[in-house]
């Protein structure tokens, strides 16, 4: 015999909560018909529906607003006096975020799956990948034109990417405080106090993407998976990043099979000398002489001439030898992304990750770094996911489709 049974269906919307009334018919045990799932979307216990306006404004104000602030904007809209608490606010955005996340994670997977990669975005044994040479660097008289110009004696052709064809990459992590009570008390054990993103922004022709995850070589999968997806891989790929050998070594690892170079970021470069020196050297004037000696070298990529003038610095201008020594370490271990900045610029040609860190100040930065503010892994990650979403153009149709593109959207510019 057939029954029917009748609970509340709760609506978030943009005129406020609306509840109605959500009807299941069922026969010995089995469900016949469940009106709370065929004709309303199934929703979790205690959860409401919410309806594609209000999540619009939602993940709009979670981009640039505390969860605080977004919560009271979305009941001051609606008349509704705490209809909407900063908790249900908040665990909403991370149901989203990490959502779209898996969704970025399985397209990753069926395009590797597609690709024969692994399930880590590791190539398969033997992988190669044929460049489209004409499309790899500036033709040989122009670079010349520009060298003779500049004075610069010694360079390769092949260093000087064509910027119309090329694939930029900035990759940049940035991390903000982490919540107290969600690092493991272990006695006698530190315990991590920021939660870290990584961020990579992707550039080509006019068009940008960007890409976050909880860690770098989650990023770097994200990475491989749009490369493949959008055809890039048989592009000069240009990887602008500071100095930092984990991704350095994760690049070079992760796309060993491609045509790929690393160029050190200038202003991290004169940063590391401005603050390596400040504490090797006996004083800012010192310091200050010594730099307008070294830093034409590193921006003329005469990387031999700036490592001869660290090890022939006078001595008695100097506070601390052993930093010195780990300077010129550094230069070695750099060397090979350390380019001719002077001819890279004439060429108009990058010299700087600047795009990744904006990208950093767009969805992590300028959102998480607050007085005051501090974060879960899930919880930061999760809103810096909806921040690129909406960076990428991609919020429509994720909130109307369920799906994120994965792909460079022609109205969004780099």
């Amino acid at each position: 015999m057939d029954r029917v049974e009748s609970s509340s269906y709760g609506i978030e919307c943009e005129l406020g909560q609306i509840t109605t009334i959500a009807y299941k018919l069922t026969n010995k045990n089995l469900t016949r018909y469940d009106s709370g799932a065929e004709f309303f979307e199934e929703t979790e216990s205690r959860e409401r529906f919410k309806s594609s306006r209000f999540l619009e404004l939602a993940m709009e104000f979670s981009t640039d607003t505390s969860v605080r602030k977004s919560a009271d904007r979305l009941n001051r809209m609606r008349l509704e006096d705490g209809a909407i608490s900063a908790a249900t606010y908040r665990n909403t955005m991370e149901r989203e975020g990490q959502k779209i996340q898996k969704v970025l994670e399985e397209k990753c997977e069926e395009i590797f799956a597609n690709s024969g990669f692994s399930s880590d975005g590791e190539a398969p044994e033997g992988y190669s990948i044929e460049p489209v040479e004409e499309t790899l660097h500036i033709d040989r008289e122009t670079i010349e034109k520009a060298a003779d110009e500049l004075n610069i004696k010694e360079y390769n052709v092949e260093d000087y990417e064509l910027p119309e064809t090329a694939c930029n990459m900035s990759i940049d992590d940035v991390g903000v405080d982490r919540q107290t009570e969600t690092r493991p008390r272990e006695e006698g054990v530190e315990q991590p106090k920021r939660v870290n993103n990584t961020v990579i922004h992707v550039q080509f022709e006019h068009r940008k993407y960007i890409l976050n995850a909880a860690t770098l070589w989650g990023a770097m999968r994200l990475l491989i998976g749009f490369l493949l997806q959008g055809g890039l891989m048989d592009r000069q790929l240009v990887v602008f990043a500071d100095g930092a050998r984990e991704i350095h070594t994760a690049v070079l690892k992760m796309l060993s099979f491609a045509n790929v170079k690393i160029i050190l970021d200038w202003w991290h470069l004169v940063k590391k000398c401005k603050e390596q020196l400040s504490m090797a050297l006996k004083g800012s004037n010192i310091r200050n002489a010594f730099l307008k000696e070294l830093l034409p070298c590193l921006w003329d990529g005469d990387v031999s001439g700036a490592i001869t003038l660290l090890k022939n610095i006078d001595e008695s201008k100097v506070k601390d030898p052993k930093i010195v020594e780990k300077l010129v370490a550094y230069f070695e271990r750099v060397r090979e992304y350390i380019p001719c900045y002077a001819l890279r610029m004439k060429l108009g040609l990058r010299n700087s990750s600047n795009l990744g860190e904006k990208a950093n100040d767009l969805i992590v930065s300028n959102r998480q770094k607050h007085n005051g503010m501090s974060w879960s892994n899930d919880g930061s990650v999760a809103f810096a996911t909806i921040s690129a979403a909406s960076q990428n153009g991609e919020v429509y149709r994720w909130i109307h489709s369920r799906d994120i593109s994965f792909a460079f959207n022609d109205d969004v510019a780099a």
